[in-house]
């Protein structure tokens, strides 16, 4: 709780105060006893108390009420006024304590025009004011200061007495200043008890952390921690692209061998059963006529229509020779064939021809596989079987890269 001690004398100002302080001292103590801090302000400027970063004293705001109290204002026209913030007390040379409003209803304080919700006490020649929050006592002293030097001094007898009298003067005053303030040295405290002795100083550390934390947020742990979670999100990503071009490529490679295997028996079905049975030396040997073989039953349809692959004239630059080329992207015809035979399901009467422009890379990989001048209707089809090329892969050229342009011609069986 902050509060405001004001003499209990009759309005009247006393006359010290028409004339404004020239130098101010200013000190904060704990209790009655112990001293936190002591400040000589000469010419007087504000003063603050309070946790926040650039106040003259660092105070807990539990107990200041604020993170940024204002005690004293230095005004432009030479006033020093002391500032009362509300719920304070206030003591005007060791009168009794008063509250702030109490101080502005008898004259002794203005109502402050800068801070809300309190008051303003002029500070004049010799004055003290003591301005009471909770534990906390702020007491704050007018002063003329200390005298400026001659410009042009004259080497007089009584100059000289003068300088020794103000040098006495000033150490007399040290003396009795120093004798207020407590012994750095001292380990009881004169009255501080260990419960307060452990509250200031855990408040300080806890202003330090502060502190602290303001200067580690605009630092460089932030930024490169964004950076790391920028570079393991784009990791993530790659990697599901990268299962699920695997897990595409995995589904082509068995279609690809399905068709195969078809093909295959169905050309061995389509085979003479000579040949079948004892291959190529069958074929020079005569042998009797034999009885015609009645025609075999013809298999149940099963709905499914088959479908005509033609491979036609291939575009190739490069020292890598054509035959090698075509048979590799036969072998892959599988695959081709099940893009294909996927539109048809839409369109029974799909037909046409799909070219694809692909290039070979000096390690053998398919790269910059596109659309080569398709007339295929349907895109779907035209998309799976460029995506198809991808997982080709062909010997190593002699000299550089290989451009390829294959085009393939569909259409339904009959």
């Amino acid at each position: 709780m902050v509060g405001v001690s004001v003499a209990s004398d009759p309005p009247v100002r006393d006359a010290r105060v028409s004339a404004a302080a020239r130098a101010v001292d200013v000190v904060v103590r704990w209790g009655d006893d112990c001293t936190l801090a002591a400040h000589e302000l000469s010419p007087p400027r504000p003063f603050f108390v309070g946790d926040e970063p650039g106040c003259d004293v660092a105070l807990p705001a539990e107990i200041v009420g604020a993170s940024r109290v204002p005690v004293l204002l230095a005004r432009w026209d030479g006033d020093v006024r002391v500032v009362v913030p509300k719920g304070a007390k206030v003591v005007i040379d060791g009168g009794k304590p008063m509250t702030a409003a109490r101080a502005v209803a008898r004259g002794l304080a203005e109502a402050s025009r800068v801070h809300r919700d309190a008051a303003e006490v002029l500070l004049g020649l010799a004055a003290t004011i003591a301005v009471r929050i909770g534990p906390i006592t702020i007491e704050i002293t007018g002063s003329e200061g200390a005298p400026r030097a001659p410009r042009q001094p004259v080497m007089e007898r009584r100059l000289g007495l003068s300088h020794l009298a103000s040098v006495l003067l000033h150490l007399l005053v040290f003396a009795l200043v120093g004798s207020r303030f407590q012994p750095i040295d001292d380990d009881d405290y004169d009255g501080v008890t260990d419960d307060q002795r452990f509250y200031i100083q855990q408040m300080l550390e806890r202003a330090a952390e502060k502190e602290m934390e303001w200067a580690e947020r605009e630092g460089e742990e932030s930024v490169l921690a964004a950076l790391e979670r920028r570079a393991r999100r784009r990791a993530r990503r790659l990697r599901s692209e990268a299962d699920q071009d695997d897990a595409y490529m995995r589904f082509l490679q068995t279609a690809s061998e399905r068709w195969a295997a078809e093909e295959f028996a169905r050309a061995r079905a389509e085979e003479p059963s000579d040949t079948r049975d004892t291959g190529l030396i069958g074929l020079l040997y005569e042998r009797p006529p034999q009885p015609p073989k009645p025609p075999a039953p013809q298999p149940a349809p099963t709905g499914r229509a088959s479908t005509q692959t033609r491979p036609g004239a291939m575009a190739l630059n490069g020292r890598l020779p054509p035959e090698v080329v075509r048979r590799i992207i036969r072998q892959n015809f599988g695959r081709f064939r099940l893009c294909y035979e996927n539109g048809l399901r839409l369109n029974p009467n799909l037909q046409g021809r799909v070219a694809v422009r692909f290039v070979i890379g000096a390690d053998g990989a398919v790269s910059n596989v596109g659309n080569g001048g398709s007339d295929m209707p349907d895109g779907g089809v035209i998309a799976c079987i460029v995506r198809a090329f991808h997982g080709l892969s062909f010997p190593k050229p002699e000299g550089g890269i290989v451009s390829v342009v294959y085009p393939i011609m569909f259409s339904p069986g009959g």
